[in-house]
């Protein structure tokens, strides 16, 4: 064969096999199947403590609304009333706002708030703490305006707007602070129609002078409420390890430690048994305070919801110096407090405290309590002269210094184990803490939960 035709058999040869493997790589069809199913199994799924979700405005909520009239003043005790006008303010879109704080002196201040002096009618949602601007940009139809950073613990509605845009006051009672807000919202007058109209059937009540300059709203007379007993549930271990950890199969028990406590290296979870609760924390973190409040509010929010954090509920109650926030367990509109001569474990509240973007603390109940109460009873609780004159004759705490005077439910500890009471009591916030105001602060040695 001469040399010229052994050259194209070879060259005809290798075109060939190249049209057979580029014909083989544009119809070749890989089977994912068997690498999916394997990443699959690396994809953990999301655990929860419990499935309730939580809207951030059943988390943030006021935790008393008022109507304040020609010098009398109504407690709206109305649940369905209640839940339904804050249910609807996120859909109050605001238009304008400015501060009008320089308008009133101190006296004037409290006249205009407190519907005195022929001041109109208002209703008054107060808060526990105060709450930032920017956290209610973010709850109503709010435009990014400019406004100097500014925390509010009232919000104030008129009763007598007739115009399309309503005018409502976030005000600041500690700074005198009033910022007027315009809004339009379709359901103002229906909403504020119903509340005025049923003000007559509400528990009417007084504001009384405590200590030098202070002045609280009371009832007038005393009236009955409900004491309750709950079966208690323990949350598993098992369930907080699957949801607050990254990887939990990494978890092993710290043989540093005599007690329960769980770490993957990086985080640690320590069950306190005695003490009813939980803490989980990362160990290599320091704190940080780089976060305004209403960011941190919003950022645990978002983590309670994540972790399913609402065995009960809970609600946002205040913020301390060094940016640990609180959420207290409510029932019927109240928060539930400790109670110090027989308490049960840590409390039913919630803390959490972040370092930039990561949790530095969570501590929680390791309890959820059973859905409705297995007994009640009848207590009378005191009014507002008796809670003065108790006041007035304690010794341990400076009235002037107290913050607010507000109905809560104490937990006490049964003599069963996981049985708890909740007694109703009133309470005061002194100091930064609450303190339940009841016959033991005249050192009394008596069994009293602040009623009669």
């Amino acid at each position: 064969m001469r040399r010229e035709n052994i050259k194209t058999v070879i060259l005809s040869v290798l075109v060939v096999i190249s049209l057979v493997l580029t014909w083989g790589i544009w119809t070749f069809q890989p089977n994912f199947s068997e690498g999916t199913a394997s990443t699959k199994s690396t994809v953990r799924e999301k655990h929860k403590i419990d499935k309730t979700s939580q809207k951030m405005s059943q988390t943030v909520k006021p935790r008393d609304m008022f109507i304040h009239t020609n010098g009398s003043h109504y407690k709206v005790v109305d649940e369905t009333l209640f839940n339904d006008l804050w249910a609807d303010l996120p859909q109050w879109e605001v238009k304008g706002m400015k501060d009008i704080s320089d308008q009133y002196d101190k006296l004037g201040f409290k006249n205009w708030l407190y519907g005195r002096n022929g001041n109109s009618a208002k209703l008054d949602l107060q808060f526990n703490d105060t709450i930032p601007i920017d956290f209610f940009q973010t709850m109503f139809k709010w435009s990014n305006q400019s406004m100097e950073y500014s925390s509010f613990d009232h919000i104030v509605i008129p009763f007598n707007e007739n115009k399309p845009n309503k005018k409502i006051y976030m005000v600041s009672y500690s700074k005198q602070l009033i910022l007027e807000v315009t809004v339009e919202s379709a359901n103002y007058r229906n909403l504020m129609n119903e509340l005025y109209s049923k003000k007559s059937s509400m528990p009417l009540y007084h504001l009384y002078s405590v200590g030098k300059s202070k002045e609280f709203l009371m009832p007038n007379a005393r009236f009955n409420m409900k004491e309750k007993e709950f079966i208690t549930e323990t949350i598993k271990t098992n369930l907080f390890k699957q949801t607050l950890f990254n990887d939990p199969s990494t978890v092993r028990e710290d043989p540093n430690y005599n007690r329960n406590v769980l770490t993957d290296g990086i985080s640690r979870l320590e069950i306190n048994s005695t003490q009813r609760q939980i803490q989980f924390q990362h160990r290599n973190l320091a704190q940080s305070a780089s976060y305004q409040t209403g960011e941190l509010i919003k950022k645990s929010y978002k983590y309670l919801e994540d972790t399913g954090s609402w065995t009960d509920h809970y609600q946002f109650f205040n913020v301390s110096d060094n940016q640990q926030l609180s959420f207290y367990m409510f029932k019927d509109q109240m928060p539930v407090i400790n109670s110090t001569s027989k308490p049960f474990g840590s409390g039913p509240v919630i803390t959490l405290q972040w370092a930039n973007d990561e949790v530095l603390s969570y501590k929680r109940p390791n309890y959820v309590l059973g859905p409705n109460p297995i007994k009640t009873k009848d207590v009378k609780m005191m009014s507002g002269n008796e809670i003065v004159s108790l006041l007035e004759q304690q010794d341990k705490y400076d009235v002037n210094k107290i913050d607010q005077i507000f109905l809560s439910y104490q937990m006490v500890s049964s003599s069963t184990n996981d049985l708890v009471e909740l007694e109703p009591v009133w309470s005061m916030k002194i100091n930064g803490k609450i303190v339940p105001i009841t016959k033991d602060l005249l050192g009394k040695e008596e069994d009293d939960n602040g009623v009669e």
